[in-house]
Protein backbone atom coordinates (compact mmCIF):
# COMPACT_ATOMS: atom_id res chain seq x y z
CA UNK A 1 0.00 0.00 0.00
CA UNK A 2 2.64 2.33 1.17
CA UNK A 3 4.81 1.58 -2.17
CA UNK A 4 1.32 2.34 -4.72
CA UNK A 5 1.06 5.79 -2.57
CA UNK A 6 4.54 6.37 -3.12
CA UNK A 7 4.18 5.44 -7.06
CA UNK A 8 1.06 7.19 -7.25
CA UNK A 9 2.43 10.71 -5.87
CA UNK A 10 5.69 10.51 -8.14
CA UNK A 11 3.04 9.77 -11.08
CA UNK A 12 0.75 12.82 -9.70
CA UNK A 13 4.11 14.83 -9.79
CA UNK A 14 5.55 14.12 -13.53
CA UNK A 15 1.53 14.54 -14.75
CA UNK A 16 1.79 18.26 -13.40
CA UNK A 17 5.17 18.68 -14.59
CA UNK A 18 4.78 17.24 -17.83
CA UNK A 19 1.74 19.07 -18.03
CA UNK A 20 3.43 22.69 -17.79
CA UNK A 21 5.89 21.19 -20.39
CA UNK A 22 3.00 21.25 -22.65
CA UNK A 23 1.69 24.39 -21.90
CA UNK A 24 5.41 26.14 -22.25
CA UNK A 25 5.52 24.10 -25.77
CA UNK A 26 2.07 25.82 -26.58
CA UNK A 27 3.32 29.56 -25.70
CA UNK A 28 6.33 28.68 -27.77
CA UNK A 29 4.93 27.13 -30.68
CA UNK A 30 2.44 30.12 -30.85
CA UNK A 31 2.53 32.89 -33.25
CA UNK A 32 4.05 36.15 -32.01
CA UNK A 33 2.04 39.29 -33.01
CA UNK A 34 4.88 41.73 -34.15
CA UNK A 35 5.37 45.24 -32.61
CA UNK A 36 4.15 47.98 -34.88
CA UNK A 37 6.53 50.41 -33.61
CA UNK A 38 9.35 50.19 -35.57
CA UNK A 39 12.22 51.16 -34.08
CA UNK A 40 14.07 53.74 -36.64
CA UNK A 41 17.57 54.09 -37.71
CA UNK A 42 19.46 56.78 -35.63
CA UNK A 43 20.59 59.62 -38.04
CA UNK A 44 21.95 62.99 -38.37
CA UNK A 45 21.77 65.86 -40.50
CA UNK A 46 24.50 68.05 -42.36
CA UNK A 47 23.56 72.06 -43.78
CA UNK A 48 26.53 73.40 -45.36
CA UNK A 49 25.15 77.13 -45.72
CA UNK A 50 27.85 78.36 -47.70
CA UNK A 51 27.54 76.27 -50.65
CA UNK A 52 24.07 75.57 -50.31
CA UNK A 53 23.40 71.83 -49.58
CA UNK A 54 22.01 69.50 -47.23
CA UNK A 55 22.82 65.53 -46.64
CA UNK A 56 19.27 64.68 -44.80
CA UNK A 57 20.35 61.63 -43.34
CA UNK A 58 23.92 60.03 -42.33
CA UNK A 59 24.57 57.65 -39.23
CA UNK A 60 25.28 58.44 -35.77
CA UNK A 61 28.43 56.35 -36.19
CA UNK A 62 29.94 58.84 -38.54
CA UNK A 63 30.80 62.69 -38.43
CA UNK A 64 31.33 64.80 -41.38
CA UNK A 65 34.85 66.41 -41.63
CA UNK A 66 35.06 69.70 -44.20
CA UNK A 67 38.13 70.53 -45.35
CA UNK A 68 39.23 73.78 -46.46
CA UNK A 69 40.89 74.32 -50.36
CA UNK A 70 43.79 74.28 -48.48
CA UNK A 71 43.37 70.94 -47.46
CA UNK A 72 42.04 69.15 -49.99
CA UNK A 73 44.37 67.16 -52.42
CA UNK A 74 41.27 67.10 -55.38
CA UNK A 75 42.05 68.26 -59.29
CA UNK A 76 40.30 70.42 -59.96
CA UNK A 77 40.79 72.23 -56.23
CA UNK A 78 37.59 72.13 -54.19
CA UNK A 79 36.98 74.96 -52.93
CA UNK A 80 35.61 72.73 -50.03
CA UNK A 81 35.27 69.02 -49.12
CA UNK A 82 32.73 67.52 -46.88
CA UNK A 83 33.76 63.53 -45.55
CA UNK A 84 31.14 61.55 -43.56
CA UNK A 85 33.74 59.45 -41.78
CA UNK A 86 32.78 56.59 -39.17
CA UNK A 87 33.47 58.02 -35.77
CA UNK A 88 35.65 55.67 -34.45
CA UNK A 89 38.96 56.17 -37.67
CA UNK A 90 38.03 59.73 -37.93
CA UNK A 91 39.66 60.05 -34.89
CA UNK A 92 43.02 58.40 -35.13
CA UNK A 93 45.89 58.83 -37.27
CA UNK A 94 44.65 57.03 -40.39
CA UNK A 95 42.20 59.32 -40.72
CA UNK A 96 42.64 60.22 -44.22
CA UNK A 97 43.37 56.61 -45.51
CA UNK A 98 40.06 54.93 -44.10
CA UNK A 99 37.41 55.43 -46.86
CA UNK A 100 34.18 57.80 -46.06
CA UNK A 101 31.06 56.41 -46.24
CA UNK A 102 30.04 60.11 -48.44
CA UNK A 103 32.29 62.37 -49.96
CA UNK A 104 30.67 65.73 -51.28
CA UNK A 105 32.98 68.33 -53.23
CA UNK A 106 32.27 71.75 -54.26
CA UNK A 107 34.19 73.00 -57.45
CA UNK A 108 33.49 76.41 -58.93
CA UNK A 109 32.46 76.48 -62.67
CA UNK A 110 32.05 78.89 -65.19
CA UNK A 111 28.05 78.76 -66.48
CA UNK A 112 29.00 78.92 -69.80
CA UNK A 113 30.58 75.66 -69.85
CA UNK A 114 28.49 71.99 -70.42
CA UNK A 115 28.92 70.04 -67.20
CA UNK A 116 30.44 66.89 -69.56
CA UNK A 117 32.92 69.21 -71.08
CA UNK A 118 33.94 70.72 -67.61
CA UNK A 119 34.18 67.06 -66.37
CA UNK A 120 36.48 66.08 -69.72
CA UNK A 121 38.24 69.16 -69.31
CA UNK A 122 38.90 68.42 -65.20
CA UNK A 123 40.42 64.78 -66.11
CA UNK A 124 37.06 63.08 -64.07
CA UNK A 125 35.85 61.48 -66.53
CA UNK A 126 38.39 58.47 -67.38
CA UNK A 127 38.21 56.08 -70.71
CA UNK A 128 35.55 53.60 -70.46
CA UNK A 129 33.13 56.03 -68.30
CA UNK A 130 30.15 55.35 -68.57
CA UNK A 131 27.46 58.43 -68.04
CA UNK A 132 23.95 58.40 -67.53
CA UNK A 133 21.80 61.62 -66.65
CA UNK A 134 20.56 62.47 -63.04
CA UNK A 135 17.71 65.05 -62.23
CA UNK A 136 17.81 66.84 -58.79
CA UNK A 137 15.50 69.96 -58.28
CA UNK A 138 17.56 72.83 -58.13
CA UNK A 139 20.34 71.04 -60.35
CA UNK A 140 21.08 72.73 -64.05
CA UNK A 141 22.95 69.75 -65.03
CA UNK A 142 23.48 66.16 -63.18
CA UNK A 143 25.81 63.04 -64.39
CA UNK A 144 26.43 60.07 -62.99
CA UNK A 145 29.84 58.33 -64.23
CA UNK A 146 30.21 54.61 -63.29
CA UNK A 147 33.81 53.04 -63.90
CA UNK A 148 32.84 48.76 -64.00
CA UNK A 149 36.46 48.26 -64.14
CA UNK A 150 37.22 49.83 -60.95
CA UNK A 151 36.35 47.46 -57.55
CA UNK A 152 35.66 50.42 -55.54
CA UNK A 153 34.70 53.98 -55.46
CA UNK A 154 33.56 53.64 -58.61
CA UNK A 155 30.32 55.48 -59.42
CA UNK A 156 30.72 59.38 -58.53
CA UNK A 157 27.55 61.85 -58.84
CA UNK A 158 28.41 65.22 -60.73
CA UNK A 159 25.54 68.14 -60.12
CA UNK A 160 26.01 71.46 -61.43
CA UNK A 161 24.38 75.15 -60.92
CA UNK A 162 25.42 78.23 -62.11
CA UNK A 163 27.90 79.09 -59.77
CA UNK A 164 29.57 75.18 -58.59
CA UNK A 165 29.91 71.94 -59.41
CA UNK A 166 29.16 69.18 -56.76
CA UNK A 167 30.95 65.47 -57.01
CA UNK A 168 29.28 63.09 -54.51
CA UNK A 169 31.38 60.51 -54.17
CA UNK A 170 29.04 57.28 -51.95
CA UNK A 171 31.30 54.24 -50.87
CA UNK A 172 29.02 51.36 -50.00
CA UNK A 173 25.13 50.41 -48.44
CA UNK A 174 25.50 53.74 -46.06
CA UNK A 175 27.09 55.91 -48.33
CA UNK A 176 24.28 54.81 -51.24
CA UNK A 177 21.32 56.25 -48.68
CA UNK A 178 23.52 59.16 -48.12
CA UNK A 179 24.10 60.55 -51.67
CA UNK A 180 19.94 59.89 -52.26
CA UNK A 181 19.66 62.37 -49.43
CA UNK A 182 21.87 64.88 -50.76
CA UNK A 183 19.49 68.07 -51.72
CA UNK A 184 20.19 71.72 -52.42
CA UNK A 185 19.35 74.42 -50.69
CA UNK A 186 16.62 76.81 -51.95
CA UNK A 187 17.53 79.32 -53.98
CA UNK A 188 16.53 82.02 -51.52
CA UNK A 189 19.05 80.56 -48.98
CA UNK A 190 22.12 81.06 -51.34
CA UNK A 191 21.09 84.45 -52.90
CA UNK A 192 23.34 86.07 -50.41
CA UNK A 193 26.68 84.34 -52.01
CA UNK A 194 25.68 85.61 -55.21
CA UNK A 195 25.91 89.19 -54.29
Amino acid sequence: MLFRLSWLSTMMVAGLVLAGCDNTMRQIGKPVESSPAVQAESREKHTDRTYGFTVKYYPREYVPLTESPTQTTTQPTAVQRVRFQRKDPATGQVADREPSGLTVSVFERSPERLLQDWLDASGLLPPGSEISLVRLTGVKEGLRVTLRQQPAHNEFVYLATDQYVYGLVPYGAKGGKMLRSFRLLPDASRAHMRH
